[in-house]
C-alpha cells in the first residue's frame, strides 16, 4: 500500500527482487563465459581475445555484485517502509482518539469549533503524539539515507568498473 508519508514498500520490494533476479541470471552467464574463456586461454593465439574477455568478466562480476547489492538494499528499505507504515497507522489511531489529525508526520488540530475541555485534551496529547511522529520521521529519514547511499555507492562502483573495462578495450 502506498502511504503518502512513508512510500510504497511493495514497489521497492518488487524492484529489489527484479534486480536480484537479473543479477542471478547474469551470474549464470558469467559462469558460462568464464568456462569459454578458460578454453580459449589454452590457445596462445587467442591471448588478445582472452585479455578482452577477462576485462569483460571483471565488468560483468562488478555488475552482478552491484545489482544484487542494490536489490538487497531496496528489499531492506521495503521492509523498513512496511514497518514504519504500520507504526504510522497505529499513531494515526492515537491521534484521532485525541481529537487531532495526522498531516503527513505532523500532528495538527483540525479546523472547527471546540469546547474548552476538548482544547485542553488536545493540548495535553499533542506533544507526546508529535514526539512519536518525529521518531518515525527520523527512522524514515535514516532508512532513506542508508538506501540512497547504497544506490550512490553502487552507481559509482559500476562507473569505475566500466571505465576500467573501456580503458582495457581501447588498448
Amino acid at each position: 500500500m502506498i502511504d503518502g508519508a512513508t512510500g510504497d514498500p511493495g514497489s521497492c520490494s518488487q524492484l529489489g527482487g527484479a534486480l536480484r533476479s537479473n543479477a542471478a541470471r547474469l551470474l549464470t552467464l558469467r559462469t558460462e563465459l568464464t568456462e569459454r574463456t578458460e578454453r580459449l586461454r589454452r590457445n596462445p593465439a587467442e591471448a588478445p581475445t582472452v585479455g578482452d574477455l577477462d576485462a569483460n568478466l571483471r565488468l560483468l562480476s562488478a555488475t552482478v555484485d552491484q545489482l544484487d547489492g542494490a536489490g538487497a538494499a531496496l528489499q531492506r528499505f521495503a521492509q523498513e517502509l512496511a514497518e514504519i507504515g504500520e507504526l504510522v497507522r497505529r499513531l494515526e489511531g492515537s491521534v484521532q482518539a485525541a481529537g487531532l489529525v495526522l498531516d503527513g508526520l505532523r500532528v495538527v488540530e483540525p479546523w472547527g469549533v471546540l469546547t474548552t475541555e476538548l482544547a485542553q485534551q488536545r493540548n495535553r496529547a499533542q506533544p507526546e503524539l508529535q514526539r512519536r511522529a518525529d521518531r518515525l520521521a527520523s527512522q524514515l529519514g535514516r532508512a532513506r539515507t542508508v538506501t540512497a547511499r547504497a544506490m550512490t555507492e553502487g552507481a559509482q562502483a559500476l562507473a569505475a568498473a566500466a571505465m576500467v573495462s573501456r580503458t582495457r578495450s581501447l588498448r
